[in-house]
């Protein structure tokens, strides 16, 4: 089990870093850092979100109200689109 735990280390340090930096960020994101990465997303969601004119439009049509779990994953499926 605890070779298993280096896999992805050991295929990241195989890799080239600029040709294959969509391959490493996709196993940083998936396998190596998941939980900092969703905490990240929403750290950023919050400041978007913060800002007055962002959150009074939201305010104003409902998405607070009425889709506040959409407005959470739009922003996710689009990051993890990008990811893929």
């Amino acid at each position: 089990m605890l070779l298993n735990r280096y896999k992805n280390l050991h295929l990241i340090q195989q890799l080239y870093l600029v040709q294959d930096h969509c391959r490493i960020y996709y196993l940083m994101n998936g396998y190596e850092f998941p939980w900092d990465m969703t905490r990240s997303l929403e750290v950023a969601l919050m400041r978007t979100y913060c800002v007055p004119s962002i959150s009074k439009l939201l305010n104003q049509t409902g998405e607070f109200t009425h889709r506040p779990q959409k407005r959470y994953d739009d922003p996710s499926i689009i990051v993890g689109e990008m990811i893929q």
